[in-house]
């Protein structure tokens, strides 16, 4: 116990140096630094060593992989790579050659991760003209990324790839983010390139019924997702599924409940084990769960929306990857995480409005690779 809570600590002060910037501390992230630290010792002394199956038993599964991985070795193939999650667990092995504990070393990387993804963020609403506050953490970094940070998962490296993809200023990153999503959730890298494929087709159009074309791009876009499961179900056996139909209304209810962030409405006990009221008491401290969806969408539907194809990319990405959950039982605020940051932040610049003039401002720019 004693070396896990020192361990913390370093691994905590390391944080803090990651918020100076410019010679200036960030006050986000060196909060971040000391909730980070006393979370991860506070789950320790609470749970012990049943802290690997403390909310998702994914960090015990990444602990029986990275020990295989000590025993046998790497097996340097694609599908070793992706079903052996060595984007985190080789950074995770060559922590532990240090003395870091696995379990820590894991949370680590997801708190790294969260650091960036605020950096990430923060750069793009700066370039955008908007001067960054405190407050406005919530709609990129809240509570719900905070949490999961503190746990040994992959849900901020999946979500880091996604953010950096969608708002990321470097075009040849971007190529790498993509990457980096196709090792660690395939079938979110191929929600990614429809996205991208989607806006760029729409761009090429002067567009008249911005509200049409937006029901267009949801309903298309969650019926291809919805098929493009199928079609993955029969040619590779053995995908999970609960027999949902691509035009049920179960399926199509699950859609719009992601957007209200009321997942767990669709489905029985045999899948969520805690209570609705629980659930809701649970949405109400992970604010950004509901909130940034449903404050995108209203700001998509404004007029004059300056951000109007940079939302529709997120949003085409974003309905495709629900019609491929949505067939499945895994539908839950973990597999919205990936959006929620480029959501909060395009969120964001479409409530307030931005300072004019800034030169560096990209805001008119659309992502392309050059």
């Amino acid at each position: 116990m004693t070396q896990y809570i020192l361990q913390s600590v370093l691994l905590g002060c390391v944080l803090s140096i990651f918020a100076r910037r410019n010679g200036k501390f960030n006050t986000y992230q060196i909060l971040f630094a000391l909730i980070w630290t006393i979370a991860v010792i506070g789950l320790k002394v609470i749970y012990g060593d049943n802290q690997i199956t403390f909310y998702s038993n994914d960090q015990q599964i990444q602990l029986e992989i990275l020990n295989k991985i000590e025993t046998i070795g790497l097996n340097f193939s694609i599908n070793d790579a992706i079903d052996n999650r060595y984007l985190i667990l080789i950074p995770v092995w060559f922590l532990k050659l240090f003395g870091i504990q696995a379990i820590l070393a894991l949370k680590f990387l997801q708190a790294i991760c969260l650091t960036t993804i605020y950096r990430v963020c923060s750069d793009y609403l700066t370039a955008n003209n908007l001067k960054v506050k405190l407050y406005q953490a919530i709609f990129y970094s809240g509570p719900l990324f905070i949490f999961l940070s503190i746990l040994g998962l992959r849900d901020l490296e999946i979500a880091l790839g996604a953010t950096y993809f969608f708002i990321g200023k470097s075009a040849n990153l971007r190529i790498i983010s993509l990457l980096v999503t196709i090792f660690l959730r395939p079938h979110l890298a191929v929600a990614l390139i429809f996205g991208w494929l989607v806006t760029k087709y729409i761009e090429r159009f002067k567009i008249k019924q911005v509200y049409m074309m937006l029901l267009a791009v949801v309903i298309s876009s969650f019926i291809i997702g919805s098929y493009v499961y199928l079609t993955a179900k029969y040619l590779r056996p053995g995908i999970q599924t609960n027999s949902q139909q691509v035009f049920s209304q179960d399926a199509w209810w699950r859609l719009f409940a992601n957007f209200l962030g009321l997942q767990f409405l669709t489905f029985g006990d045999d899948v969520v084990q805690m209570s609705v009221s629980q659930l809701i008491l649970l949405r109400l401290f992970f604010v950004d769960t509901f909130l940034i969806p449903i404050l995108f969408v209203i700001t998509l539907l404004r007029d004059r929306n300056r951000y109007l194809f940079m939302q529709i990319q997120v949003l085409s990405t974003f309905v495709f990857f629900l019609g491929i959950v949505a067939q499945t039982n895994f539908n839950s605020s973990r597999q919205n995480l990936p959006f929620l940051a480029a959501m909060g932040v395009l969120a964001l610049l479409g409530f307030i409005e931005p300072e004019p003039n800034n030169p560096d401002s990209i805001s008119k720019k659309r992502l392309r690779f050059k």
